[in-house]
């Protein structure tokens, strides 16, 4: 009796605590996406600067954020110019799906 009772128990334990589970690396990655854009909107009453420049100093103040990011996830595509496809998607959901072309000579 108590065998079976403790293999129903099992599954509903396992099963309520899956869902409790983040996405691997969404506290990186949402760390990086605040910084990034907490550093685009500080730029917003500056002088008038060029897109791809306030791209360029965000990605500067926020290289601790994305080292981190990238030291967690070791996934690498040869494409990716070497950056994982996290801080990739952190970078396409602030600056937009054409990034990757935009960015990529500012990060290389």
């Amino acid at each position: 009796m108590f065998v079976r009772a403790a293999a129903l128990l099992i599954p509903l334990v396992l099963a309520s605590s899956a869902g409790v589970e983040a996405a691997p690396f969404d506290d990186l990655k949402d760390d990086l996406s605040a910084c990034l854009r907490f550093e685009l909107d500080a730029t917003k009453g500056q002088r008038p600067i060029p897109r791809t420049a306030k791209a360029g100093l965000a990605l500067q103040k926020c290289t601790g954020e994305m080292d981190r990011l990238e030291r967690a996830d070791p996934r690498r595509l040869r494409s990716d110019h070497g950056l994982s496809p996290s801080t990739w998607t952190v970078l396409e959901s602030v600056f937009g799906a054409g990034s990757r072309g935009r960015l990529a000579g500012q990060l290389f």
